[in-house]
């Protein structure tokens, strides 16, 4: 086997181990997606045991490659509510995250200067604490723009894995203990929230429906009882493999999906 396919295979068995651990539950609590985290050091370490040496030019690409797919992502379900949501609370919430990042930043130095903690590894804490993927990838590129040894960097990997999950657990702990201090009533609270963002008016709501009633067959869509009113529309019409965006005069037929909005 090439050293391109094994390190395929090896991170294939990473990401299979990594979803196992991420649904074990106790008491309804898990890692998630961060058991892949810990996924990566377990066959990691058997890995380095079995003395299976994989490509370090796939293992960067893929390292990049992964990191340009999650920011990617995350952009483009952000970005096109982000300058509107600066108008309303955006600004102040994102003020506060930068402050949090500010403090878990000087916590993280002053570690390192009193337990003189490598620089790889509390570059690794702090990115795992803050649960920031992007500043894992920056801070690697740092240390090898700074000729870092190779298994050096690879410290700060395995730290951010170490500390992710109590970056998760933390913000769980610290909203639990928010909830009791100040006696808040989440579902008041959820009620108020929804309420600020739709102005007082309910949501719009989506369901997706297949015709089986024979009785609807070559019927107009404007002629369905349910649909000929102003508060639900058929936005989308799928008929076997083709989506369209149906008119009121639109024929419907037995085994067609519709997509309603209301």
């Amino acid at each position: 086997m090439s050293d391109i396919a094994l390190t395929v295979s090896i991170l294939a068995l990473v990401a299979v181990v990594g979803l196992w651990i991420g649904n074990v539950k106790i008491r309804g609590v898990g890692f998630g997606i961060g058991g892949v985290l810990f996924g990566g050091i377990f066959v990691g370490h058997f890995a380095d045991q079995l003395g299976i040496t994989l490509s370090a030019e796939m293992l960067h690409f893929i390292q990049e490659f992964g990191l340009i797919l999650f920011v990617y992502t995350i952009g483009i379900q952000v970005g096109p509510g982000f300058f509107a949501s600066l108008r309303v609370s955006g600004l102040r919430l994102n003020l506060f995250a930068m402050g949090i990042v500010v403090m878990g930043g000087l916590v993280t130095a002053l570690l390192h200067k009193l337990f003189a903690i490598p620089l790889p590894v509390v570059l690794g804490i702090f990115s795992g604490a803050v649960t920031n993927t992007p500043a894992l990838g920056a801070g690697q590129q740092i240390l090898r723009d700074l000729g870092i040894a190779p298994d050096i960097v690879d410290q700060m990997g395995m730290s951010y894995a170490m500390a992710y999950p109590f970056g998760i657990c933390g913000i769980l702990l610290t909203m639990w203990l928010m909830r009791i201090l100040f006696r808040v009533n989440v579902e008041q609270e959820a009620r108020e929230h929804e309420s600020t963002l739709t102005n007082g008016q309910a949501l719009i709501k989506t369901i997706n429906i297949r015709v089986d009633n024979p009785n609807l067959n070559n019927l107009p869509i404007q002629d369905v009882p349910i649909l000929n009113s102003a508060n639900i529309i058929c936005s989308r019409l799928k008929r076997e493999e083709t989506l369209m965006v149906p008119l009121p005069g639109t024929v419907i037929q037995i085994g067609d999906l519709l997509h309603l909005v209301g």
